[in-house]
């Protein structure tokens, strides 16, 4: 059931008004004090005005005041709204992250446990060539090397080396072309 309407008397310029308010009736008299206010400070401002010009110049004031305030509302819901699709694409953009920090984290540890694999088996692998080695010691079977005759960069071959070298074989497979030739 509706709350019945209230009626009040106020003040507004040098007129008294009766306004009705559903609600709050202290709501009603702040409005109609501001209103006053207006109105008072508009005639101070331009003395010469009668009753009517000050309350139409206070009232385009209140309307500039309120558009103003809707404007700054409207850029403050913008501002809010790109606020929030920022924060989904953080949100989203943390979350693939996450998921890619889990599946490196998953590939650490596999390779970790890969390189402990390895180097298990390189330990075997070691230790049995130490003791392929210390028995071929004590048999006389060890293996011996044999001592380079020649310094590596000599044992070393260049494309240069390779392009003179077919040079000879072509002049060479000349060669033995036109003796077999001869002989024919």
């Amino acid at each position: 059931m509706k709350s019945p309407r209230k009626r009040i008397k106020v003040r507004i310029g040098k007129m008294t008004y009766s306004l009705s308010a559903d609600d709050d009736v202290e709501q009603m008299r702040d409005i109609a004090a501001t209103a006053d206010a207006m109105i008072e400070q508009v005639s101070k401002q331009s003395p010469g005005l009668n009753e009517t010009s000050a309350s139409v110049l206070a009232l385009v004031n209140a309307v500039s005041m309120m558009q103003d305030a809707y404007e700054r509302t409207r850029l403050a819901y913008a501002e809010r709204d790109t606020a929030l699709e920022a924060k989904d694409e953080l949100k989203a953009e943390l979350s693939r992250l996450r998921e890619q920090f889990w599946s490196m984290k998953k590939d650490l540890l596999y390779y970790r446990n890969l390189c402990d694999v390895y180097e298990s088996k390189l330990a075997e692998l070691a230790s049995t060539i130490d003791t392929d080695f210390a028995e071929d010691g004590r048999t006389g079977k060890g293996r011996s090397r044999r001592k380079r005759n020649k310094p590596l960069e000599e044992l070393q071959t260049t494309i240069d080396d390779v392009t003179d070298l077919s040079d000879e074989s072509v002049e060479t497979i000349h060669e033995q072309e036109d003796e077999t030739k001869e002989a024919n």
